[in-house]
């Protein structure tokens, strides 16, 4: 699996394991924040191909750096996870931009489906670095 991804969470502890996960599949991390404004920042310096994303952390929630990740770089997909798991608050995140959306606790293999549907080619970055 050749693609470029950060991870977004305020829990230190969430964003090793989804880094092992997707780094073991092939994957390659370009970084990781810790609240929404770093988000936003690491995005737009890196450009991942990939972006997981809490739904609930400090000054800009899951929503709100969705809505700024998507409004300067659509093509980024965008795959949340959270322990949220309301129906209207996962719509809210669809309609903000999410592509997928995953509820933790989570298995490996519940990432990587993920990742398969919102990036099915998987072949490489489109963005053209790895």
């Amino acid at each position: 699996m050749k693609i470029r991804f950060a991870v977004v969470d305020d829990a230190a502890f969430l964003r090793e394991l989804l880094k092992n996960i997707i780094t073991s599949a092939g994957g390659v991390c370009v970084g990781e924040a810790e609240n929404g404004d770093e988000a936003v920042a690491l995005v737009n310096n890196t450009l991942p191909d990939l972006v997981l994303l809490d739904m609930v952390m400090p000054l800009r929630n899951g929503i709100e750096t969705a809505k700024a990740i998507k409004e300067l770089h659509p093509e980024i997909k965008i795959i949340g996870c959270s322990t949220v798991d309301q129906e209207s608050l996962v719509q809210k995140a669809y309609e903000a931009g999410f592509d997928a959306y995953i509820v933790k606790p989570f298995t490996k293999d519940q990432v990587i489906s993920a990742i398969h549907k919102v990036l099915p080619h998987l072949g490489e970055s489109t963005h053209g670095r790895t």
